[in-house]
């Protein structure tokens, strides 16, 4: 517990140039361990909107897959090496907290069948305070809540697709699924119309990156990758 804290705590603190560069190389990690392929396996639509592109590592694995892509970001130099990266993808620069009318409208007109949302992040100064221990999960499910909401509002869309990483004893991955599904159905999707099986929660074993100390994490328990896949009701 003392471990989750002092990384939530250190969170807050983080200047913005290094969390730009642990964004890229997170990335570029996830990349190297297939972790953007096996998620892009849970979506089968074609035409897709990308919330949080980042640097567009997880827009080319989509754009590789043959999807169609409509990849939204808060931050234009996020943008602007995620277009070099994909220049096929249409772009936007949006904050999915404050959706605009004519985003909307944009969006309705691209037709996008489904939404991913993979790995939500933040720089310090966007992360809550009011509960310093809490901060990043916090504004996850915050960030997770407005893009279901947005969603809600493209009629196309008939899957949300939200992943995180976590950790946990990989032998307690059905508890795992059930404790997601839970979270994600009281925090996230509220009123939206969307709903989520717990069969539609899985798992994937990660591996630390070389560059993190082998005690970085409790014996027993090793990274997790975790994908739901929520579907429209109506």
């Amino acid at each position: 517990m003392k471990q989750a804290s002092d990384m939530a705590l250190a969170a807050l603190n983080e200047p913005l140039s290094e969390t730009l560069s642990r964004w890229t190389s997170e990335s570029t990690d996830l990349e190297r361990q297939g972790a953007y392929d096996w998620l892009c396996t849970r979506v089968s639509a074609g035409r897709v909107l990308e919330i949080g592109c980042g640097f567009g590592l997880s827009t080319g694995v989509l754009h590789r897959h043959g999807k169609s892509v409509f990849a939204l970001d808060n931050r234009m130099d996020c943008l602007e090496a995620a277009r070099e990266r994909v220049p096929d993808a249409v772009f936007g620069l949006a904050d999915v907290g404050q959706v605009h009318e004519m985003l909307v409208a944009d969006l309705i007109d691209f037709a996008p069948e489904a939404m991913v949302l993979w790995m939500a992040g933040a720089p310090a100064e966007a992360l809550p305070r009011a509960v310093p221990e809490q901060a990043v999960m916090q504004y996850r499910l915050a960030f997770q809540r407005a893009a279901v909401a947005l969603a809600a509002q493209v009629p196309s869309i008939a899957t949300v697709h939200l992943a995180d990483r976590t950790a946990f004893p990989w032998q307690m991955k059905d508890a795992g699924r059930e404790t997601m599904a839970t979270v994600i159905r009281n925090a996230v999707i509220a009123e939206a119309p969307f709903k989520l099986d717990v069969c539609d929660v899985q798992f994937r074993k990660l591996t630390l990156p070389l560059s993190t100390s082998s005690h970085a994490m409790p014996a027993g328990i090793g990274p997790v990758l975790g994908e739901a896949t929520l579907r429209r009701t109506a």
